[in-house]
């Protein structure tokens, strides 16, 4: 969020990049979570008839040793909700250590690397024919059929991003700007709609723009620590490297019987 009465020529960048959140505090930076996730968007129309029937309704899993592999449907262009007008969502979470693999994955055929993530149309080849390879020795028939759809795969490196504040006086950063958790809570659409809501509550409520987000401060961190928190629980068992700690987490978290029950949960925000 701009201060109140800025301009800029330049666009300021926003959410995990927040241009605003960089002056605000230069040093809270996007930590790695040592794993990356391989993403697809498919047309309900291009899923063969027999894995449609098989998968497409349901909320899907593959869990290769360490890995997860996730499809479900999503809506369609403008949001269509029309059966045959939906798409299919691929999300595989793949490990990858910060000091050698992510830099190469991160890296063009040109030479060039790109720092937190990479245009689609840059991905290497040879990255993407391993994941490919992966896929025929590790996933089952129909999510490899799947995974052989793919066009232009995404590389979404994960990562946490848990700011201290979110009120600089009139200024207040909110959503992906203020946290960016794992996407195995799936919260972030929510979290920067209650951002957004408590912000105009807690300003209607007070006369005075520092004061009121404050409050708004004060409603909103513990939730984004909460979630943050909750979602690196659920993605230690997925990181290259672990402490003693992520570990145990991963004993609790990592089989399957936990990463079915609690994947897009968010009942734990309301105990």
């Amino acid at each position: 969020m701009l201060p109140f009465g800025a301009s800029s020529a330049r666009k300021p960048d926003c959410g995990l990049r927040s241009t605003v959140r960089g002056r605000c505090l230069p040093d809270v930076t996007p930590l790695y979570a040592g794993y990356c996730a391989w993403r697809a968007l498919l047309p309900e129309s291009a899923i063969p008839p027999d894995i449609h029937r098989q998968l497409f309704d349901s909320m899907a899993f593959c869990l290769p040793p360490g890995e997860q592999c996730v499809f479900y449907p999503v809506a369609g262009p403008h949001g269509d909700l029309r059966p045959g007008q939906r798409r299919y969502n691929v999300v595989w979470y793949r490990p990858a250590d910060e000091a050698t693999e992510l830099p190469w994955l991160l890296t063009d055929d040109k030479g060039v690397t790109h720092s937190i993530s990479i245009p689609p149309p840059l991905i290497r080849r040879e990255g993407i024919a391993r994941m490919r390879s992966a896929a025929e020795r590790l996933l089952p028939p129909q999510f490899r059929t799947v995974v052989r759809m793919i066009d232009e795969p995404i590389l979404q490196p994960i990562y946490d991003l848990e700011t201290p504040r979110m009120a600089f006086g009139r200024v207040a950063i909110i959503g992906d700007a203020a946290f960016v958790a794992r996407p195995h809570v799936a919260a972030g659409v929510a979290k920067a709609a209650d951002d957004a809501a408590a912000l105009a509550t807690a300003l209607a409520a007070q006369d005075e723009v520092a004061p009121a987000l404050l409050r708004f401060e004060a409603a909103r961190l513990p939730v984004g620590q909460r979630i943050i928190e909750r979602a690196r629980h659920l993605g230690a068992y997925l990181q290259a490297t672990q402490t003693a700690e992520e570990r145990a987490r991963s004993r609790r978290h990592g089989i399957p019987e936990a990463v079915l029950a609690e994947t897009a949960v968010l009942d734990f925000l309301r105990t």
